[in-house]
């Protein structure tokens, strides 16, 4: 059976260290989504409270202050702010998936949230293979492989950052036939040891690998991520590189431009029957100066290149096992 599915990545940037503040934006992103008739919508990386930017700068007196802010301003799996967020992703009828600092007693960890379109909590993975500078605030997580969630809507799973591009996560959504993969980005600024590049050559590289459509939300980095440090810091260049790619690489939407805040739509064929019969159609919404989401949009339509066969095992791993560096993932 052949549905068309619209989903929508965000290009956001966080409301840093303010939890309350930052369920409320997620839950008006979920809003601002399900109301353009997106059935699945992607964060980045971390985004409540915030990727630690922070930790690239060699000052103890601030990484200790935003180190325990940082904690504060963590959830917990089961409190009143995931219930909100849930609660949301029910009422509006739109499936989330949600980078966030996971608190447990007096650690955090890279949590990844996976919630259905009836408020229900399908999965939730904390993030195993930290770089170095993430083993500085963050616990790392028993290493699980992840799941794929078989749903109405299609297959999908989700991963963050470095782990997109780690062979055993990816041979194990490609075994069970992912169609949607969301790949999972905190920003892309210059301090990425990796490459400015780094994220969307990686979820580039996984469209081809894996033959999924790949949602790569990615979270913008302001000035505001730097509050009481002088405004002194690394990360100097744009941020926000949010993309959503077809199985053949290819940009199924242009993207925002960088820096600019606002959700990536895209209206995926998931049951078509060759890769020539595959379209999609795609539309962007951008944030205007009063912070809402007017309707601005542009819509063209692609052909894909190509759908995977049955034998997905077949395709080539194109990454290699070591991801190397300090990349900001």
């Amino acid at each position: 059976m052949r549905i068309t599915v619209r989903v929508a990545a965000v290009q956001a940037e966080p409301s840093w260290l303010r939890l309350s503040d930052g369920v409320e934006q997620v839950v008006e992103l979920i809003r601002a989504a399900a109301t353009r008739g997106a059935r699945l919508i992607a964060f980045p990386e971390a985004f409540l409270p915030g990727y630690p930017w922070w930790r690239w700068i060699d000052t103890n007196q601030w990484n200790v202050e935003y180190s325990t802010r940082c904690r504060e301003n963590s959830m917990t799996r089961d409190g009143a702010e995931m219930r909100a967020i849930a609660e949301a992703a029910a009422a509006y009828g739109i499936h989330v998936i949600l980078g966030f600092g996971e608190r447990q007693d007096r650690r955090i960890y890279m949590s990844q949230a996976v919630i259905d379109d009836s408020g229900k909590l399908l999965s939730m993975r904390r993030k195993a293979g930290l770089n170095s500078v993430e083993r500085k605030i963050f616990a790392s997580g028993t290493p699980n492989l992840p799941a794929v969630h078989h749903t109405p809507i299609g297959k999908y799973g989700a991963l963050s950052g470095q782990e997109n591009q780690r062979p055993l996560l990816t041979r194990a959504l490609r075994a069970d036939e992912e169609q949607i993969h969301v790949a999972a980005w905190p920003g892309s600024p210059n301090g990425d040891a990796a490459g400015l590049d780094s994220s969307t050559t990686v979820s580039r590289m996984y469209a081809l690998e894996v033959g999924a459509f790949v949602l790569a939300p990615t979270a913008v980095v302001g000035e505001s991520a730097f509050d009481g440090m002088g405004g002194v810091h690394r990360m100097a260049g744009p941020t926000g590189r949010t993309r959503i790619y077809a199985a053949d690489g290819s940009e199924v939407v242009s993207p925002l431009d960088e820096g600019e805040e606002g959700i990536l739509y895209a209206d995926l064929d998931m049951g078509a029957a060759s890769a020539g019969d595959q379209r999609f159609d795609s539309d962007r919404s951008t944030r205007d100066s009063k912070g809402s989401v007017p309707a601005r949009r542009g819509s063209r339509r692609l052909a894909a290149g190509w759908q995977s066969g049955p034998d997905r095992w077949a395709l080539p791993m194109s990454l290699g096992a070591d991801p190397g560096g300090i990349a900001a993932c």
